[in-house]
């Protein structure tokens, strides 16, 4: 009995201990909100709190193949009313408000599309302690950024999503706070790998926020893109994602894009397709254009290059161009148009196979060496083709008499020169070109005329799709040398 009463009086007096503790914690007081982080809340979110609860990934301005989160950046997707929202960053320890100051419009048209169309959005600052809030005239469905670095926010409204490969765009058809759906208003002609861009935009270009993770990276006095385009699969979105690919079994596709709520970021966001009828014959461009800054740079107006089409193989391209190892941003991408949109590359996680690529949305990578290149755009094969050039003599003048050809010229990168052997005989000099990847639908090679070019009056001319070319007449002991870089050839 005596030590039943003295258990009994060691647990009351533990229980008045412990009490007292919890009554004289003073610690920090806790806000009472499920999420910490930047937040917006008014009546355009419907009094409901919102929070940018997404990582921002972004590239340094001279890398696009560097990708890595920026911290203190971060950014949601939602659906907005015309209203207000105030934005305010909640902590453990506080809540602090801002006020939406400075705001301005933006008007982007680099890393968008084609050369006429443009990305618009608001950017401001964020000031401490304010209470100013931000008005959205106009509802729908919304990417919100901020930086914390910077103070500064970015709002655009998302109009559409866009199949990067064909320039085709589901738009927004309807939305509320929960879910938003975007379609396509036509069926896709889906062929090869591809992004989902926002409003055609591969990044924003934000020049007044300095790129800091050298680490990861960039250069020193490199400013910030945030990337709005995205890989992985159409189920699962994300910024740094391979191209995605679907396979279309032969048929059109329409496209349907749902956001809903809930989820952070972009993995709100999940694409899916539908059958849409037979393909058509393929249909291919009459013209086709290189460009980048392995070229000579990435302005269209200025570096854009046009690749010389094959006769009677309207799938096939071709140029032998002089590639600069290196440089700065290196790359090269291929249009049929001089501007972006249309625009497409290699897919160069995959790398090449004996100097080919797979058709995709990367740069093609970087030379080991500087010299001349052959470059083939294989539609049909969806291939990009990047070789040493084979430049090649046919016919008597070379004592070709049976016109077998393969009379392969000598490529001297140091003098930026391709020579022909000295010729045997007199008579009219036919030229070409040869390459793996220059085959037909059925997969042989081309005819050599087919890929054919001549030197008439210190100029390089290119037969492409047009009829027999005038002749050049040589003479024996001459030979014809050949400048890719400045189209010109001399004969003597």
């Amino acid at each position: 009995m005596k030590k039943n009463l003295l258990y009994l009086f060691m647990l009351l007096i533990g229980g008045v201990y412990f009490t007292s503790c919890n009554k004289d914690d003073n610690g920090p007081t806790v806000i009472d909100n499920p999420i910490y982080g930047m937040q917006i809340k008014g009546t355009a979110t419907g009094d409901e709190v919102l929070v940018l609860d997404a990582k921002q990934y972004v590239e340094p301005s001279s890398d696009y193949a560097v990708k890595a989160v920026r911290e203190g950046m971060m950014y949601g997707i939602f659906y907005l009313s015309a209203g207000e929202f105030a934005f305010s960053e909640v902590t453990a320890d506080e809540t602090i408000s801002y006020s939406a100051a400075s705001v301005e419009t933006v008007y982007q048209n680099a890393e968008v599309g084609t050369a006429t169309d443009s990305i618009m959005y608001k950017k401001g600052s964020l000031v401490s302690g304010g209470t100013d809030t931000y008005s959205i005239s106009e509802a729908g469905l919304y990417y919100v950024m901020t930086d914390k670095t910077t103070s500064q926010f970015w709002i655009m409204k998302i109009n559409e999503f866009e199949i990067s490969a064909t320039g085709d765009v589901a738009s927004y058809v309807s939305g509320t706070a929960e879910s938003a759906t975007f379609t396509t208003s036509k069926s896709v002609n889906l062929s090869g790998k591809f992004k989902v861009r926002i409003n055609k935009a591969w990044k924003f270009i934000l020049e007044d926020v300095p790129w800091t993770n050298l680490d990861a990276g960039g250069q020193d006095g490199d400013h910030c893109r945030p990337d709005i385009s995205y890989g992985g699969s159409l189920a699962d979105l994300t910024a740094d994602g391979d191209d995605i690919e679907v396979d279309n079994g032969g048929q059109l596709l329409n496209f349907t894009f749902t956001w809903t709520a809930g989820e952070k970021g972009i993995a709100g966001v999940v694409g899916t397709t539908e059958d849409a009828g037979e393909l058509p014959p393929p249909e291919y461009p009459e013209q086709m254009y290189m460009i980048g800054a392995s070229i000579g740079g990435w302005d269209w107006a200025a570096n854009g290059i046009e690749m010389i089409p094959v006769h009677s193989n309207p799938h096939l391209f071709w140029r032998v161009v002089w590639i600069e190892a290196g440089v700065a941003d290196a790359g090269i991408k291929f249009c049929q148009e001089k501007s972006w949109g249309k625009d497409f590359g290699v897919d160069a996680t995959a790398g090449a196979t004996d100097g080919v690529y797979a058709k995709g949305t990367d740069n093609v990578p970087d030379v080991a060496e500087s010299g001349y290149y052959m470059v083939v755009v294989n539609l049909a094969d969806e291939t990009i083709e990047i070789n040493a050039p084979s430049v090649n003599g046919i016919g008597p003048v070379f004592g070709d008499d049976s016109w077998a050809g393969g009379i392969e010229f000598t490529v001297d990168n140091t003098a930026k020169t391709i020579t022909s052997p000295v010729f045997t005989a007199d008579g009219e000099l036919r030229m070409y070109v040869k390459a793996n990847t220059l085959t037909k639908d059925d997969g042989n090679a081309i005819d050599w005329w087919q890929a054919e070019f001549i030197v008439l009056n210190g100029v390089i001319e290119y037969r492409g799709t047009g009829d027999d070319q005038e002749r050049a007449n040589v003479t024996a002991g001459q030979k014809v040398t050949l400048n890719f870089t400045d189209g010109t050839g001399t004969i003597e």
